[in-house]
């Protein structure tokens, strides 16, 4: 070997070894992250370099600009507005207070004065800085300059005081806001056509949990189950986390006056599949409204028709307004970390940790105290098994 050779190799052997200790951090982490589901798991600390070796391996700079935008998007909400407070904004600029019921792509509908307008977006409002990827969502109260009797332009987005967003698709730390100014979720869901799929329904509660909404469900359709008893005996888990559910049958106006009273004096967004009949129980809560509703397709799935393209705010004459939001099939789980999952199912965070083994992953280990408790129905099996599938997509995402 000649000499110049041998220097190479003993300057490949010294950056090795100057790299040896963060490479065993990182493989040790990654095992024990896998515990980090149990309640006695203890988070990881920064190291002397302020490293977290659970963090996927980024620039500093750039994890500080992600974590510093996540939390900006949430630091600008202020929770206290209300109605006379952005009034009182509004009358100190020379543009009147609108009500984005509509948003479009350049373009939104606004209500100014009682008035419902098209408005152009000021092309210098940007949502770079925000946090969000989108500068308008339904419910934002906007400054707006009439530029005609039908028309005007977006000046200003006035602060929110909530919102409903989800992480975007590509730059998870960023969020793309649903609705703006909403104080709870509905979430809408069908007995059969199309089927109940009580995974999405939990996809829906989480995605309100995460931005701090009230939540229910409203299960439609029940006049197609075999009997009353069989409903109420699957949706009781919900019960018991104190979850509100409401069991109707829109179309021939059963069950509507609890999903009145809930909606009655607030701002909610009804999220579902295309199909569970959101329109016809919108007709149902106020008659006279009129919404296009439409049948399930004739595909095998039985699968619903989309009648509601757009998210649009829709007021009631009871006090309150629904968000109308189509069939949104991705909004609680971008961005959430695989661990982080079992917040959400509190009935199972309540015995993990109890488990013969450490490092029980809750499928075929003995000893395994989650599973005794689906088994003598403590947890009902089909949230474990949501649970389960939805870990699992989350790992596969992460």
């Amino acid at each position: 070997m000649t000499k110049k050779r041998k220097e190479i190799r003993q300057q490949q052997r010294k950056a090795w070894d100057s790299e040896k200790g963060r490479r065993k951090i990182i493989r040790h982490n990654t095992a024990a992250n896998q515990e980090k589901h149990r309640v006695d798991w203890q988070p990881l600390v920064p190291d002397e370099e302020g490293q977290i070796a659970d963090q996927r391996i980024m620039p500093l700079d750039e994890r500080d600009r992600r974590e510093a935008v996540t939390e900006q998007a949430t630091a600008v909400l202020q929770t206290d507005l209300n109605d006379t407070q952005w009034q009182a904004m509004a009358a100190e600029t020379p543009f009147q207070l609108g009500l984005v019921v509509e948003v479009s792509r350049g373009l939104c509908r606004a209500t100014v004065n009682g008035d419902t307008i098209v408005c152009d977006v000021r092309g210098t409002l940007i949502a770079e800085g925000s946090g969000y990827t989108n500068v308008l969502a339904v419910g934002d109260r906007v400054l707006v300059q009439p530029l005609s009797e039908a028309r005007g332009l977006v000046e200003g987005v006035l602060p929110r005081r909530s919102g409903l967003a989800r992480a975007d698709s590509f730059d998870t730390h960023l969020k793309q806001i649903l609705a703006a100014n909403v104080d709870q979720l509905l979430v809408v869901a069908a007995w059969l056509e199309p089927k109940l799929w009580l995974q999405m329904v939990d996809e829906y509660l989480i995605g309100a949990q995460r931005n701090g909404l009230k939540t229910a469900v409203c299960l439609n359709k029940i006049d197609l189950a075999k009997s009353k008893n069989e409903v109420e005996t699957l949706v009781a888990a919900y019960g018991k986390l104190n979850i509100p559910v409401f069991l109707t049958a829109a179309a021939q106006g059963v069950g509507i006056e609890p999903v009145r009273d809930f909606l009655r004096g607030q701002a909610t967004v009804l999220a579902g599949l295309s199909g569970v009949g959101k329109s016809t129980l919108l007709n149902a809560v106020q008659p006279g409204l009129q919404l296009r509703t439409s049948a399930v397709s004739n595909m095998k799935s039985r699968e619903g028709r989309h009648t509601t393209t757009q998210a649009l705010v829709i007021p009631l004459e009871m006090g309150g307004s629904v968000v109308d939001t189509p069939g949104i099939k991705d909004m609680g789980l971008h961005g959430l970390y695989p661990d982080d999952l079992i917040l959400y199912y509190p009935e199972l965070a309540d015995v993990v940790g109890l488990c013969r083994f450490g490092d029980c992953t809750h499928s075929h280990e003995p000893g395994c105290v989650v599973k005794e408790a689906v088994e003598n129905g403590r947890i009902a099996q089909w949230r474990y098994d949501n649970y389960v599938n939805l870990y699992d997509i989350l790992v596969e995402a992460a």
